[in-house]
């Protein structure tokens, strides 16, 4: 409150006094006048307060008019006072006013600054608005196009009725792979969540909502979707109880049921058991693949050990043939369907000789490396038997070389001094140390000999291909001349043959992988070709051997002939011990980590079937169709690195695999003791110019179990 205003009351409280001293003496009447007036100058200043006292006064007195001079003297300082407070005070409004208006001002300033900042703020949201769905649109744009990509892949890879069920079988035959082995190893029943796990099978998304895992091992899927797609397939029988196998409470004994009608011999028991005699006798040990020796009036049963030698026993005495004679394997000899119950070749100390079965007589002595298993004079140890030429009639290996004895008497058919001997229908062809070809038939007896230069081979059985005065001839067994091809530089070339589609001939240049000229004949028009086409044998074939154990494994061919470089030199068989991390050491303890050789193009692909590769997608389509397939990781690597090059080279390339059945077709892979799993595979490559569309291949998964052995190589077109 301020000076001015206290001193105004103070005045205000004299002029009361005054007035009340005044009027005190009035009647009634004038008294309410007073009070009316006094209320009507409280809103007035203290000057014209007095003034209006000095109109209602009705009687001065020398001292109220003393008294009165003297507040109009007071009331004037006021006055004066106020007038200065007056003017402190508009000043200081004025100032006031403008510290206001300057704080207006940066006010104004502040809230234009935060107009602005507000202003970028909104755009910065806007844009970030606009980014977020410009983003949103791409990714539906990218999932579309993704969704339409795999909408089209889907439609391209939609597998046909016959497909489904392929894929249905090889899913369900990994399935229960994984079941049965971990059954034989470790003795436990997977439930079906740890085996769809462990199923190493992505060449299709398989699903199946309906699964049993019976006791025995055996396998039951159904309802189930291959790539999201249903199929009516099923895989497996449904056993409708889940029971425990059938055990026989017996002492393990083998039966063998005899006719007492006409001396027929079987395993399987017959519905009248009381019209045979039933022999029992016993296998030490897992065993596999028994056979009879006959089907009438037969004494003998052979099977696979778990060495997968062949061992044999006389059903009727429960003891081993030719016991006491301590040998690893023993061989029956089979011809046109029928085993020969009388002769056996038996290896001891790892050499082969003959026995008599019946009188128990030695008829050649144990000396031979290896004996033939088919009429393809394959070196191969011990398969389950021998496949004869004919009757009597066998092939050997002895010190490097190939010929036919009489396994009957010890006879020698063709001398063993061949380096290469294969068949072709009646034929047999030999080659000998100084590269010659030969031509025999089964009897021994030489055709054509010394009537040409050189003969090279022959195909389909009679036809012959030789070279006379440099003049490349087709001609018979007995020299006749079916077509003269004209001059050609043999100095170029070696030989290689092609059998399929007729007499088909093939001479590779000398240097590896060069131009081959292909002779072909038409029996038909008596009319022959000569061309020139890109070719090249089956390039870095190389073994992997994986026993359980260390194995001492021998390796041979069905066609030697057919190798060119081989590391180590290939010297009719090659004899390695093998560690079971895939160390092999030969006899001089060298080590090797795979057996290497290169081949001669036989054998060769349409491409009806395979696959188109670009070189982007080279490397990736490599890695998943060998890791499909069953290569482990080292064994893929190696593959790719070899062949990826090629691919690359190539740009654009149709790929084809050939695998271990169509593989032992034409050059079957002799390995003893034989492996309980063989996986063979050979990359066929053909280089194309344009995108070329064809059926996709079948591929089948290669299951590792037991002694494992792999092979891998490749050819181009």
């Amino acid at each position: 409150m301020s000076k001015s205003k206290n001193n105004i009351d103070k005045i205000d409280e004299q002029i009361k006094n005054i007035m009340n001293a005044e009027n005190s003496s009035d009647d009634s009447e004038n008294h309410e006048v007073i009070i009316d007036r006094k209320y009507d100058y409280d809103d007035l200043s203290a000057t014209k307060r007095l003034d209006k006292i000095e109109d209602i006064r009705t009687d001065d007195s020398i001292e109220n008019t003393k008294r009165l001079d003297d507040i109009k003297e007071t009331i004037s300082k006021i006055n004066d006072n106020d007038n200065l407070e007056k003017e402190d005070k508009k000043e200081e409004q004025t100032n006031e006013k403008k510290e206001i208006s300057d704080s207006d001002n940066d006010n104004e300033i502040d809230k234009d600054f935060s107009d602005v900042k507000s202003k970028n703020n909104i755009w910065l949201i806007v844009g970030i608005v606009v980014l977020v769905l410009i983003l949103i649109i791409l990714i539906i744009i990218l999932l579309n196009k993704k969704s339409n990509n795999k909408e089209e892949i889907l439609e391209d890879d939609k597998l046909s009725k016959n497909e489904q069920k392929e894929v249905l079988n090889s899913y369900g035959d990994a399935f229960k792979g994984v079941v049965s082995m971990y059954i034989e190893k470790q003795n436990i029943m997977l439930e079906y969540d740890d085996v769809i796990k462990l199923v190493n099978y992505d060449e299709h998304d398989v699903k199946c909502d309906i699964h049993e895992i019976y006791k025995d091992g055996s396998v039951y899927l159904d309802n189930c979707k291959i790539d999201n797609v249903k199929v009516t397939y099923s895989y497996g029988e449904k056993q409708e109880e889940k029971e425990e196998p059938f055990v026989v409470e017996d002492d393990g004994a083998i039966k063998v049921y005899v006719s007492k009608k006409n001396n027929s011999v079987f395993l399987e028991e017959p519905k009248k058991v009381e019209d045979y005699d039933v022999y029992s006798f016993h296998i030490d040990g897992k065993y596999s693949d028994l056979t009879l020796l006959g089907e009438e009036d037969c004494d003998y049963v052979f099977y696979y050990d778990e060495n997968y030698n062949v061992q044999m026993i006389n059903y009727k005495k429960d003891k081993k043939a030719l016991s006491p004679l301590n040998y690893t394997s023993i061989l029956p000899i089979k011809y046109d369907g029928m085993f020969d119950d009388e002769f056996v070749a038996v290896l001891v100390n790892n050499k082969w000789g003959i026995y008599n079965l019946k009188t128990r007589e030695r008829i050649i002595s144990h000396k031979f490396d290896n004996i033939a298993v088919n009429l393809n004079i394959g070196i191969s140890g011990p398969p389950l038997y021998i496949d004869a030429l004919e009757k009597g009639k066998i092939a050997v290996y002895e010190d490097g070389d190939y010929g036919i004895i009489d396994y009957r008497n010890g006879d020698e058919i063709i001398p063993v001094i061949y380096s290469g001997l294969y068949k072709s229908e009646s034929y047999l062809f030999a080659r000998d140390e100084a590269d010659n070809g030969h031509i025999f038939d089964y009897s021994g007896k030489e055709y054509i000999k010394d009537k040409f230069d050189s003969v090279y081979g022959i195909v389909d059985g009679s036809y012959i291909l030789v070279n006379d005065k440099d003049d490349l001839l087709i001609v018979k067994p007995n020299g006749k001349v079916y077509y003269n091809y004209g001059h050609i530089d043999f100095r170029k070339y070696n030989f290689g043959m092609k059998y399929n589609n007729g007499p088909l001939f093939q001479l590779y240049q000398s240097d590896e992988y060069g131009n081959c000229i292909e002779v072909t004949y038409d029996s038909d028009s008596k009319t022959g070709e000569t061309k020139e086409i890109e070719c090249g044998g089956i390039a870095k074939p190389i073994l992997y051997l994986y026993p359980k154990n260390d194995t001492n494994v021998t390796i041979s061919f069905e066609h030697p002939e057919y190798l060119e470089t081989t590391y180590p030199k290939f010297r009719g068989q090659w004899d390695v011990l093998a560690k079971s991390n895939g160390d092999l050491y030969d006899k001089n303890n060298n080590y090797y980590y795979a057996l290497y050789w290169d081949e001669k193009k036989v054998h060769s692909v349409d491409f009806t079937t395979g696959y188109y590769v670009e070189r982007e997608n080279a490397i990736s389509f490599l890695e998943q169709k060998l890791s499909y397939i069953g290569l482990s990781d080292k064994e893929r690597n190696e593959f790719i690195m070899y062949w990826l090059p090629v691919l690359e080279k190539n740009k654009k390339s149709l790929v084809y695999f050939e695998l271990t059945e169509e593989r032992e077709s034409y050059n079957k892979l002799n390995i003893s003791p034989k492996p309980d799993s063989l996986l063979r595979l050979v990359i066929h490559i053909k280089k194309v110019d344009k995108r070329v569309d064809i059926p996709k291949q079948s591929l089948v998964k290669f299951q590792r179990k037991g002694f494992v052995a792999v092979e891998w190589g490749g050819t181009t077109y």
